[in-house]
């Protein structure tokens, strides 16, 4: 028997499909994003040396000019000596004298000396005790006739003094050690040792 014509108007009606729906085309994303490369750290900045090569490079400038000047003042102190040497070497004994004893313990020698323009005179004096409180011992020298007497200054003991060009030896040849008060500039008239330059 045929089925009834309601029958398949409602199995057409099932499987009449509805016009499919169009899928919308699939989302193309977008191309990743390339990641920045990493940053590169810069090479670390070497620190300088903590001023070791300058300050070696110092020490070794010190070290060549301390010898530098190590060997100036064993140059100069050479030729010093050289010099003072040579100076004494051509030294001219003019005149000596044994002083005579006047008064006190002290006894002394006097010689005078010559080198080119220079004269010096070379007292050595031996057990001269301190001169006393408020005085000092005072070296002349004096012309023959002991009238005007030339200071050549205070004294303790061996002493050597350049005589002025302005004081001529052969004219004032007596050699006097004084006792002077301080403060006095003439010659006291106390002696203690003198002698005449021969």
């Amino acid at each position: 028997t045929a089925p009834p014509s309601a029958l398949w108007d409602s199995i057409e009606a099932r499987m009449s499909l509805t016009e499919p729906t169009v899928l919308a085309e699939p989302t193309v994303l977008a191309e990743p994003t390339a990641l920045a490369q990493p940053t590169v750290l810069a090479e670390p900045t070497a620190l300088a040396q903590p001023t070791v090569l300058a300050e070696r490079r110092n020490r070794g400038r010190n070290i060549v000019l301390a010898a530098a000047a190590a060997v100036a003042i064993l140059v100069v102190g050479a030729v010093g000596i050289r010099l003072a040497d040579s100076s004494r070497s051509s030294s001219e004994l003019v005149a000596s004298t044994n002083l005579d004893v006047l008064e006190g313990p002290a006894t002394a020698q006097a010689k005078l000396v010559r080198s080119g323009d220079t004269e010096r005179l070379v007292v050595t004096a031996k057990n001269m005790p301190a001169a006393p409180a408020g005085s000092h011992y005072e070296l002349w020298l004096v012309d023959p006739a002991v009238t005007k007497p030339q200071s050549l200054g205070p004294m303790t003991g061996s002493t050597e003094v350049v005589i002025p060009e302005s004081l001529d030896p052969a004219v004032f040849p007596v050699v006097d050690i004084s006792l002077q008060q301080n403060g006095t500039h003439v010659h006291s008239g106390h002696s203690l040792l003198r002698g005449t330059l021969q």
